[in-house]
């Protein structure tokens, strides 16, 4: 009897160190994702301050908006995709380029009282989103002030949200897991790492005009402490899928974005009776025809079909990938735990790319606990994938520390 109860302990010992190892893990890539989500945000709001600095640096009084000024400014910051001069009745005077339409821009862009007397804009701002044909813009208007005049005259200048926004998330957010979405306090959805979201309202679902209970419990919540940083979850439908939402206030020329970070969770459900080990399995895969066949036939989906496999065998592991003999990701199981694209010359997490460099380099298997990209520490093994020596890839399985 006693052995039993000691046996029963032990177990109960064990699963508690397994899920406080979790919990640490979790928590280490929620810190990470929070890490990003601030410095996208520092960046962001230090990219919109440089192209405002260089609007009023450039452009300071009516006669110098010029198309020669125009492309200047384009050259630096290729988001800028129109300027418009109008007087003080809002008759255009200049525009670039010459074939953008001006349907309902001033009606768009400014408010009744400030059509009605546009003396009352005194200072540069930002406004809300625009819409024009597929495109989706933010828009700037700078005032020109003239001592003793009392006629004065602005200048309204289109920034695409696409050019700005895709520009900062592939420089700072990849290899990342996380998709981007930056928010007006409209509510409108100003740019989306899911361009068919851009321009829609945050609020509403894709497939049809109800309002999601979950996003409008984040919204409110965002609004509430619009000064704070916090994380929520969002427990989807789908058994196998959960999404982490973060969340930044920036305020930039009397606007308000909502900087928002969007990790997908996926977990297998497909969880085996019998065990199967990781390890003997993708020395197996990296030997078999099964494999070596879509690469050498470049058969991409034949691949993500081989991973999620292997993936579903062993519902532990964090993600299954594939690297070329060139030290690129070119696939991954579940995809939103993979680092697609990512090359090992880019030197972002020195622990895993001197690990798929010492495997080009010697075709042999190597292992190594490291650091990940999303945080948390984890245990990634790498096996090169061979045909009578020559090297086609190398198979990388991911686990996390103590799962």
């Amino acid at each position: 009897m006693v052995r039993i109860i000691n046996s029963f302990l032990m177990v109960i010992f064990i699963l508690f160190l397994t899920a406080g190892c979790t919990s640490k893990f979790e928590k280490a890539q929620r810190e990470k994702q929070k890490e990003v989500t601030l410095a996208v945000s520092e960046k962001i709001s230090s990219h919109i301050t440089s192209l405002m600095t260089s609007l009023l640096d450039t452009i300071q009084k009516p006669s110098e908006v010029t198309n020669l000024k125009y492309q200047l400014l384009k050259n630096q910051f290729p988001e800028i995709s129109a300027l418009f001069l109008f007087n003080n009745n809002l008759e255009l005077q200049k525009k670039y380029p010459s074939n953008m339409s001006t349907n309902n821009l001033t009606e768009n862009c400014l408010t009744i009282q400030k059509r009605k007397n546009i003396s009352v804009i005194t200072k540069p701002f930002i406004g809300h989103s625009l819409h024009k044909n597929t495109d989706v813009y933010i828009y700037i208007t700078i005032p020109f002030i003239t001592d003793g005049q009392a006629d004065s005259d602005i200048l309204i200048v289109l920034v695409n949200t696409t050019a700005l926004f895709s520009k900062i998330e592939r420089e700072h957010i990849v290899p990342y897991p996380y998709s981007l979405i930056v928010i007006n306090d409209q509510q409108d959805i100003v740019y989306d790492s899911d361009p068919t979201r851009i321009g829609k309202d945050f609020l509403t679902k894709m497939d049809s005009n109800d309002y999601d209970p979950a996003f409008k419990n984040l919204f409110n919540m965002m609004t509430e402490n619009a000064s704070d940083y916090f994380i929520t979850n969002i427990d989807e439908k789908s058994r196998n899928l959960r999404k982490i939402y973060s969340w930044n206030t920036i305020r930039a020329y009397d606007e308000t974005f909502y900087i928002t970070l969007v990790r997908n969770l996926s977990k297998s459900t497909k969880k085996q009776s019998e065990d199967v080990y990781l390890l003997s399995m993708l020395r197996s895969y990296a030997i078999q025809d099964t494999l070596i066949d879509p690469i050498i036939e470049e058969q991409p989906e034949e691949i993500e079909k081989l991973l999620k496999y292997m993936y579903d065998q062993n519902p532990e592991v964090y993600s299954i990938q594939l690297a070329d003999t060139k030290g690129t990701i070119i696939s991954g199981w579940p995809l939103c735990n993979s680092i697609i694209g990512y090359c090992n010359s880019q030197k972002l997490n020195k622990h895993f790319d001197a690990a798929l460099d010492q495997v080009i380099n010697s075709n042999q298997e190597h292992i190594i606990h490291a650091p990940l990209f999303e945080g948390g520490e984890g245990r990634i093994i790498l096996i090169p994938v061979l045909v009578h020596e020559d090297l086609y890839g190398v198979l990388i399985a991911i686990e996390p520390e103590g799962n």
